[in-house]
């Protein structure tokens, strides 16, 4: 079900801190937390002794000590200290787990450790950059497979009706799209030709009349997707792309997070207030929609597919064949 050849998105950078944090990522449970000197430290989160959580202790200046028989672990996630007793059975050890901090998230990476190069992490440089602004919602933790959230952002047919009264409208069922395939790449393109802006963008822009307006949404294995949307008229022109980076917790559940960038409004607390509280609105309309979906999987009910689902199931052929190879 994963590729764990990857890096994935564990947490917002305000989210890791001197306290130890739990989450679980494909299955396996870790502990997050900071040194000292401010670097993330993902380590197997539980004692080798007698299985109790990491995250139930606590730090001692840059070791984690287990709350239970005192058992101390450097980043590395070996034991350094057993009170009571000199010698230390090399076996005694937790796994270690490669993080990174980009974007604003740490990103850790849940296969082999040798493998794990920064540079594989998905450009979103726009979230670094001075000319634009980057909303940063709190994650959602929503209980479907990672690979339904992944579907519904590569649907945006379904913004028409999930979403009628802030980014979706009737036309966007007008307007045909494109799918493109490339070797680790799936991208959907839609032109919506004169048409009046939906109500979020209408107030975004400041829109009077009809716009021209694309979705393109770009999606590279196993979980990231940009949105890439945007309307204009004769005057002007807004853009702004949606993050998507859902993190599989197990099977059926997702550590869901998303962020927003623009290049308009900078410093406008209205404009950011839209994206902050609208935007984020809008993509909680989406959780009842995936549980939904999860709950009748889980009931083996049968289901057709249409033309709608070209790219997401060109994206869910992809990410299968990458861990196919990654088995062998």
């Amino acid at each position: 079900m994963f590729l764990r050849n990857s890096w994935y998105v564990a947490a917002w950078d305000r989210e890791v801190s001197r306290t130890p944090r739990r989450r679980v990522f494909l299955g396996e449970p870790v502990v997050l937390y900071r040194k000292q000197d401010g670097t993330p430290v993902a380590l197997e989160d539980r004692c080798c002794h007698r299985q109790l959580p990491l995250s139930m202790g606590s730090l001692v200046n840059d070791l984690l000590q287990c709350g239970y028989h005192g058992l101390k672990f450097d980043a590395s996630g070996k034991c350094v200290e057993i009170p009571g007793q000199d010698s230390i059975p090399p076996q005694a050890r937790v796994r270690s787990y490669p993080t990174h901090e980009r974007f604003n998230w740490v990103w850790i990476w849940m296969g082999d450790p040798a493998r794990a190069d920064p540079a594989l992490i998905p450009n979103w440089w726009w979230a670094d950059h001075k000319d634009w602004a980057f909303t940063r919602p709190d994650m959602i933790p929503v209980q479907c497979n990672y690979q339904l959230v992944a579907d519904n952002v590569l649907d945006v047919t379904h913004l028409a009706y999930v979403h009628a009264s802030s980014i979706g409208s009737p036309s966007i069922t007008e307007f045909p799209g494109t799918v493109e395939r490339e070797e680790r790449l799936v991208r959907f393109t839609r032109w919506i030709r004169d048409r009046p802006p939906p109500p979020m963008y209408r107030e975004a822009g400041g829109f009077a009349g009809n716009v021209e307006r694309w979705q393109i949404v770009e999606h590279v294995p196993p979980c990231f997707s940009v949105n890439f949307a945007g309307c204009s008229d004769s005057t002007k022109r807004i853009d702004l792309m949606a993050l998507s980076a859902p993190t599989p917790e197990t099977e059926r559940t997702t550590h869901y997070f998303f962020g927003f960038v623009r290049n308009f409004g900078l410093g406008d607390p209205q404009k950011e207030k839209i994206f902050a509280e609208g935007m984020v609105k809008v993509f909680h309309e989406d959780i009842p929609i995936l549980e939904a979906q999860q709950r009748n999987m889980d009931a083996s009910l049968s289901r057709i597919n249409l033309p709608v689902d070209a790219a997401p199931l060109a994206a869910r052929r992809m990410l299968q064949s990458l861990i196919e190879k990654e088995q062998v």
